[in-house]
């Protein structure tokens, strides 16, 4: 009686019951191979798993066996042992095919970075990638050194990425330095003209500073505000001054009084103490003289409000420029030239 058959009768006597029977996975196949390496191909990603998958459960199984002899747990592992030592070999090779492509993509795309090329090295770590995915997750440790060189070329390209975005943001950054000085210069000579359109191309370059810049868009664009500011109240007083043209000059110069010419007089052939008295050449109603007085004293008193308001602007009293300016609109709310004085004092406070 040999070894196995002595075994087999101790099992047989032991009574296992079904419970423990089922613990195994199941494997019947007449030509005693796993269903999981068949085919006459390379084993593939999934197969691999999958006998891994089956390799660890009759390990387990067998583990809780303890020394407890089971036959046809042994079998099954020790011939699953054997096909997954041949299957590893022969997948082996192909993940070495699969590493030396990956390395040859990596020195590729250094290659194009150096150049300056901005897709290719792009498309090729895609590249990598989806060829490092499709090896076997048994791999472990072959697939970690190729991911570790995977990603040294990613930071590289994105190291290199990144100094080309810093490169064009500092670029036009130094534009829009260059405009502001020049707006400044523009409107120190009074030239809002070229003070304009250089604001209007530094807000253009402005605008394509990307995310991620906030401290560099904060600091110009602060800038920009106040020569939005100075520029937008230029504009107001422009339109205000080109309401003072001669027409409107016209409309607020005091109308003439009205002078009432002697009417003449036909003899008269009534008594005269019964004829009406001629009137004077300087006669006019009390009330028209009351009015053009009041019009006289109103318009005065606003040039001298204006005039004021002028020297005090020209001093750098500005509180009491606008001061003059508001106690004028407070006697001619209309009055465009007072306007255009507040607005003027706007820009220089």
């Amino acid at each position: 009686m040999d070894i196995d058959e002595f075994l087999d009768r101790e099992l047989a006597d032991s009574g296992l019951d079904k419970d423990e029977d089922s613990l195994q996975p199941e494997f019947n196949s007449e030509d005693g191979k796993s269903p999981v390496f068949q085919g006459d191909n390379a084993v593939d990603r999934t197969s691999l798993e999958q006998a891994e998958q089956s390799y660890i459960q009759l390990w387990n199984v067998l583990a809780q066996q303890k020394l407890k002899w089971n036959k046809d747990l042994y079998d099954q592992l020790y011939s699953i042992s054997r096909q997954v030592s041949s299957e590893l070999t022969q997948a082996f090779e192909e993940v070495k095919k699969k590493a030396n492509q990956i390395y040859s993509l990596i020195s590729r795309a250094r290659a194009s970075l150096k150049e300056g090329k901005k897709d290719m090295p792009m498309k090729l770590y895609a590249e990598m990638q989806e060829i490092n995915n499709s090896i076997p997750p048994v791999f472990f440790e072959e697939k970690k050194a190729i991911q570790e060189q995977i990603i040294l070329f990613y930071r590289e390209l994105v190291n290199t990425t990144d100094s080309e975005l810093s490169k064009r943001i500092a670029d036009i950054v130094a534009q829009i330095m260059r405009l502001l000085e020049s707006t400044d210069n523009s409107l120190r000579s009074g030239n809002i003209d070229d003070a304009s359109s250089n604001y209007i191309r530094c807000a253009d370059l402005f605008t394509q500073i990307p995310e991620g810049f906030l401290k560099t868009r904060n600091s110009i664009g602060m800038r920009l505000l106040d020569i939005y500011r100075t520029l937008s109240i230029q504009a107001e007083i422009s339109d205000l001054q080109k309401q003072l043209g001669p027409g409107m000059q016209a409309s607020q110069q005091r109308s003439p009084p009205r002078v009432y010419t002697r009417i003449p007089q036909k003899p008269s052939t009534r008594i005269p103490e019964l004829a009406m008295p001629s009137v004077s050449e300087d006669y006019q109603p009390k009330q028209q003289k009351k009015s053009e007085k009041d019009l006289s004293s109103k318009e005065t008193v606003l040039n001298k409000k204006r005039e004021h308001a002028k020297k005090n602007i020209k001093k750098g009293f500005y509180n009491e420029a606008w001061k003059d300016v508001e106690e004028a609109l407070q006697i001619e709310p209309n009055d465009v030239e007072s306007k255009a004085l507040k607005a003027k004092i706007k820009t220089l406070q």
